[in-house]
């Protein structure tokens, strides 16, 4: 385990904790296949409730990239372990009492030996 893993990787848990909501992480454990003949997506999902906080993109950010309907989210890794997002996951979060989905569409990972926490861009469905 390197330094920045023993220095910095307890910080996010700990902020999240306190600072942060309840988000549905969805990781898509499957590939998803389409049925032309009956409509059908089929394919696996885990949900995993991870802590996270949800803040807009700043313009700053964005370079023009993202819509302004995009979200920048934080989560930690405790409830992930070593498993990087990908942008075949999504997430699912609860805003002005109704239940949203996003997709993700870009990721950093912030990390030394192992990821320490993960910023996400989302597209809200």
């Amino acid at each position: 385990m390197g330094l920045i893993d023993t220095t910095f990787a307890p910080i996010p848990t700990s902020l999240l904790a306190d600072w942060g909501q309840n988000i549905t992480y969805i990781k898509t454990t499957t590939p998803r296949v389409y049925d032309p003949t009956t409509g059908e997506v089929r394919g696996g999902d885990t949900p995993v409730t991870v802590k996270g906080v949800i803040t807009r993109v700043s313009p700053r950010e964005s370079e023009g990239l993202y819509q302004t309907t995009d979200l920048k989210v934080i989560i930690g890794t405790n409830e992930l372990g070593t498993y990087y997002p990908t942008e075949a996951d999504r997430i699912r979060y609860q805003q002005a009492g109704a239940t949203r989905e996003a997709k993700i569409i870009s990721i950093t990972t912030y990390r030394g030996d192992n990821p320490v926490y993960h910023s996400l861009i989302v597209r809200p469905q």
